[in-house]
Protein backbone atom coordinates (compact mmCIF):
# COMPACT_ATOMS: atom_id res chain seq x y z
CA UNK A 1 0.00 0.00 0.00
CA UNK A 2 3.03 2.57 0.97
CA UNK A 3 4.42 1.77 -2.45
CA UNK A 4 1.34 2.72 -4.31
CA UNK A 5 1.15 5.73 -2.54
CA UNK A 6 4.51 6.88 -2.83
CA UNK A 7 3.93 6.25 -6.54
CA UNK A 8 0.73 8.57 -6.42
CA UNK A 9 2.18 11.43 -4.78
CA UNK A 10 5.79 11.19 -7.26
CA UNK A 11 3.13 11.21 -9.86
CA UNK A 12 0.90 13.93 -8.63
CA UNK A 13 4.29 15.85 -7.78
CA UNK A 14 5.56 15.45 -11.65
CA UNK A 15 1.96 16.92 -13.01
CA UNK A 16 2.09 19.97 -10.57
CA UNK A 17 5.41 20.82 -11.48
CA UNK A 18 5.51 20.16 -15.03
CA UNK A 19 1.59 22.05 -15.50
CA UNK A 20 0.86 24.32 -12.44
CA UNK A 21 1.96 27.23 -14.68
CA UNK A 22 0.22 26.31 -17.59
CA UNK A 23 -3.31 26.08 -15.60
CA UNK A 24 -2.33 29.01 -12.96
CA UNK A 25 -1.96 30.91 -16.69
CA UNK A 26 -5.08 29.69 -18.35
CA UNK A 27 -7.30 30.61 -15.07
CA UNK A 28 -6.01 34.15 -14.62
CA UNK A 29 -7.18 35.01 -18.18
CA UNK A 30 -11.20 33.71 -16.91
CA UNK A 31 -11.45 35.13 -13.49
CA UNK A 32 -9.90 37.55 -10.85
CA UNK A 33 -6.37 37.31 -9.54
CA UNK A 34 -7.56 37.05 -6.35
CA UNK A 35 -9.75 34.16 -7.29
CA UNK A 36 -7.25 31.93 -9.08
CA UNK A 37 -5.20 30.63 -6.70
CA UNK A 38 -7.83 28.90 -5.33
CA UNK A 39 -9.39 27.46 -8.62
CA UNK A 40 -5.87 26.42 -9.34
CA UNK A 41 -5.82 24.72 -6.02
CA UNK A 42 -8.88 23.01 -6.73
CA UNK A 43 -7.78 22.20 -9.96
CA UNK A 44 -4.85 19.95 -8.66
CA UNK A 45 -7.08 18.72 -5.77
CA UNK A 46 -9.13 16.93 -8.48
CA UNK A 47 -5.48 15.67 -9.93
CA UNK A 48 -4.80 14.82 -6.56
CA UNK A 49 -7.90 12.59 -6.12
CA UNK A 50 -7.93 11.62 -9.05
CA UNK A 51 -4.07 10.51 -10.18
CA UNK A 52 -4.48 7.25 -10.98
CA UNK A 53 -6.92 8.42 -14.22
CA UNK A 54 -5.00 11.50 -14.76
CA UNK A 55 -4.02 10.52 -18.79
CA UNK A 56 -0.02 10.74 -19.84
CA UNK A 57 -0.97 13.55 -21.89
CA UNK A 58 -2.01 15.46 -18.66
CA UNK A 59 -2.61 19.30 -19.82
CA UNK A 60 -5.45 18.89 -21.83
CA UNK A 61 -7.08 16.84 -18.62
CA UNK A 62 -5.91 19.39 -16.29
CA UNK A 63 -7.23 22.60 -18.32
CA UNK A 64 -10.79 20.94 -18.63
CA UNK A 65 -11.01 19.97 -14.39
CA UNK A 66 -9.83 24.04 -14.79
CA UNK A 67 -12.56 25.09 -16.71
CA UNK A 68 -14.73 23.03 -15.27
CA UNK A 69 -13.72 24.66 -11.62
CA UNK A 70 -13.81 28.38 -13.59
CA UNK A 71 -17.57 26.90 -14.90
CA UNK A 72 -18.86 25.97 -11.40
CA UNK A 73 -17.33 28.86 -9.48
CA UNK A 74 -19.07 31.07 -12.51
CA UNK A 75 -22.46 29.40 -11.57
CA UNK A 76 -22.07 29.71 -7.80
CA UNK A 77 -21.52 33.30 -8.15
CA UNK A 78 -24.64 34.02 -10.84
CA UNK A 79 -25.60 37.44 -11.34
CA UNK A 80 -22.70 39.22 -9.68
CA UNK A 81 -20.09 37.53 -11.72
CA UNK A 82 -22.27 37.88 -15.63
CA UNK A 83 -22.97 41.96 -14.16
CA UNK A 84 -18.67 42.20 -13.18
CA UNK A 85 -18.23 40.56 -17.18
CA UNK A 86 -20.39 42.42 -18.81
CA UNK A 87 -18.94 46.19 -17.09
CA UNK A 88 -15.50 44.22 -18.07
CA UNK A 89 -16.75 44.07 -21.82
CA UNK A 90 -18.06 47.00 -22.21
CA UNK A 91 -15.07 49.33 -20.83
CA UNK A 92 -12.77 47.56 -22.85
CA UNK A 93 -15.43 48.22 -26.51
CA UNK A 94 -15.48 51.13 -25.28
CA UNK A 95 -11.66 51.81 -25.16
CA UNK A 96 -11.92 53.19 -21.16
CA UNK A 97 -9.38 51.09 -20.61
CA UNK A 98 -5.95 52.72 -21.00
CA UNK A 99 -4.11 49.95 -21.92
CA UNK A 100 -6.79 48.88 -24.53
CA UNK A 101 -6.34 50.43 -27.99
CA UNK A 102 -9.29 50.97 -30.63
CA UNK A 103 -8.42 47.56 -32.76
CA UNK A 104 -8.42 45.58 -28.87
CA UNK A 105 -11.74 47.17 -28.37
CA UNK A 106 -13.00 45.68 -31.97
CA UNK A 107 -11.40 41.91 -31.61
CA UNK A 108 -12.98 42.11 -27.97
CA UNK A 109 -16.50 43.44 -28.94
CA UNK A 110 -15.84 40.43 -32.24
CA UNK A 111 -15.09 37.71 -29.54
CA UNK A 112 -18.10 38.96 -27.15
CA UNK A 113 -20.25 38.46 -30.09
CA UNK A 114 -19.54 34.91 -30.74
CA UNK A 115 -20.97 32.32 -28.71
CA UNK A 116 -19.42 31.36 -25.44
CA UNK A 117 -18.67 27.83 -26.90
CA UNK A 118 -17.41 28.99 -29.84
CA UNK A 119 -15.22 31.67 -28.43
CA UNK A 120 -13.97 29.12 -25.56
CA UNK A 121 -12.71 27.47 -28.65
CA UNK A 122 -10.65 29.97 -30.20
CA UNK A 123 -9.18 31.46 -26.79
CA UNK A 124 -7.75 27.58 -26.00
CA UNK A 125 -6.24 27.02 -30.16
CA UNK A 126 -5.32 30.77 -30.92
CA UNK A 127 -4.43 31.96 -27.05
CA UNK A 128 -4.12 28.82 -24.85
CA UNK A 129 -1.79 27.74 -27.80
CA UNK A 130 -3.69 23.89 -27.60
CA UNK A 131 -4.33 21.50 -31.13
CA UNK A 132 -7.57 21.12 -32.04
CA UNK A 133 -7.33 18.09 -31.10
CA UNK A 134 -6.35 19.05 -27.23
CA UNK A 135 -8.84 21.72 -26.98
CA UNK A 136 -11.62 19.25 -28.65
CA UNK A 137 -11.06 16.97 -25.46
CA UNK A 138 -11.17 20.17 -23.04
CA UNK A 139 -14.66 21.36 -24.20
CA UNK A 140 -15.73 17.64 -24.64
CA UNK A 141 -16.15 17.00 -28.53
CA UNK A 142 -14.53 15.15 -31.50
CA UNK A 143 -11.66 16.66 -33.63
CA UNK A 144 -13.56 17.20 -36.42
CA UNK A 145 -15.72 18.85 -34.86
CA UNK A 146 -13.87 21.60 -32.98
CA UNK A 147 -12.23 22.21 -36.23
CA UNK A 148 -15.45 22.85 -37.97
CA UNK A 149 -16.76 25.15 -35.17
CA UNK A 150 -13.29 26.52 -35.08
CA UNK A 151 -12.87 27.07 -38.96
CA UNK A 152 -16.99 28.82 -38.55
CA UNK A 153 -16.19 31.07 -35.49
CA UNK A 154 -12.92 32.32 -37.25
CA UNK A 155 -15.13 33.01 -40.46
CA UNK A 156 -17.68 35.01 -38.29
CA UNK A 157 -14.77 36.69 -36.34
CA UNK A 158 -13.53 37.67 -40.11
CA UNK A 159 -17.05 39.12 -41.00
CA UNK A 160 -17.58 41.26 -37.43
CA UNK A 161 -13.81 42.47 -37.84
CA UNK A 162 -14.58 43.58 -42.34
CA UNK A 163 -11.73 41.45 -42.78
CA UNK A 164 -10.95 39.71 -46.33
CA UNK A 165 -11.56 36.27 -46.53
CA UNK A 166 -8.51 34.25 -45.44
CA UNK A 167 -6.57 32.32 -48.33
CA UNK A 168 -8.37 29.39 -47.14
CA UNK A 169 -11.59 30.50 -47.81
CA UNK A 170 -13.07 29.59 -51.18
CA UNK A 171 -13.79 32.77 -53.09
CA UNK A 172 -16.54 32.92 -55.23
CA UNK A 173 -15.59 33.08 -59.09
CA UNK A 174 -17.51 35.19 -61.17
CA UNK A 175 -18.75 34.23 -64.54
CA UNK A 176 -17.11 36.75 -66.97
CA UNK A 177 -19.76 39.17 -69.08
CA UNK A 178 -20.78 37.52 -72.58
CA UNK A 179 -21.48 39.90 -74.94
Amino acid sequence: MADSDDAARERFDELFAAHVDAVRAYVLRRVARQEADDMVSETFLVAWRRVGDVPEDALPWLIGVARRVVGEERRAAGRRDRLDARVATEAAVAGTDSGTSDDDGEVLAALAALTESDRELVLLICWEGLSSADAARVVGCTPLAARLRLHRARRRLAELLSLPPSPRTPVPIEEPERN
